[in-house]
Parts: C-alpha cells; sequence; structure tokens
C-alpha cells in the first residue's frame, strides 16, 4: 500500500480543465514516465485542452538530465501535451526544478507555466489572452 501513496495520482474532469492531483516523491525517471503516460491518457479520452496539475504534495528529486529526456518523450511519444495549456501548482521545495521543467517545455513550444498559489494558476489557465 506505501508504494501506491508514493507513486498516486487522481485525475477529475472539471467544467473547464482537467485536475491532476498527484502526491509523493518522485524520485524515478520510470514513475515520472508512467504518471506522464497516464495523464496523457486522460487528455485524450476527456478532450478537455486546460491542464491544472496540483503538485503540491509532490516532491521532484530527479536530475536535471531527466528532465530533457520527459520532453524528448514528450515530443516524440506523448504529442498530445503540446496540444494542452498546462498550469502546475508546485511545491516550494521542487521551485528550481519545476521552474526549469517549465523553462524548457516553453522553449520547446508547449504552453507550460508553474505556479505556487492555485488561484493565480486557475486565473491563467482560464485566460483567454
Amino acid at each position: 500500500m506505501a508504494n501506491f501513496f508514493k507513486r498516486s495520482i487522481k485525475i477529475s474532469e472539471e467544467k473547464h480543465y482537467l485536475h491532476i492531483i498527484s502526491q509523493g516523491e518522485r524520485t524515478e525517471f520510470g514513475a515520472v514516465l508512467q504518471n506522464a503516460e497516464k495523464i496523457h491518457n486522460a487528455i485524450q479520452s476527456s478532450k478537455k485542452k486546460l491542464i491544472l496539475l496540483d503538485y503540491q504534495l509532490t516532491i521532484f528529486k530527479l536530475p536535471h538530465n531527466e528532465a530533457f529526456n520527459l520532453l524528448k518523450v514528450f515530443e516524440l511519444k506523448l504529442t498530445d501535451f503540446k496540444e494542452v495549456k498546462m498550469a502546475a501548482i508546485i511545491n516550494p521545495r521542487t521551485e528550481e526544478i519545476g521552474s526549469f521543467w517549465a523553462s524548457i517545455c516553453r522553449k520547446r513550444g508547449f504552453d507550460f507555466k508553474t505556479f505556487q498559489d492555485k488561484d493565480e494558476a486557475i486565473n491563467w489557465l482560464l485566460d483567454e489572452h
């Protein structure tokens, strides 16, 4: 049962967006990739174009090169991530890797931004620009 909580995500469909809640430590690339695949499948099933990622209870302990590896998977295999707008609420303890991830995603054409406040994240997500 402990492993379930270590890598758990919960996906729900809200009125305007998919809401993904994650919790636990992410220390292995395989676990991060597995969760990304679950989220990608949910995007394909729901057809929602707005994604709220709640990572407030998640601690990422991965080297920066793993972020690049994940981005490559997004570009080559999980291509629907390029079709959605994603706001991630991150734990302050993971600000460095979260900001790095957001930066490389935006440079590669993904609509992704990190926040530490849920209301700010939702406002940005729902903003039509």
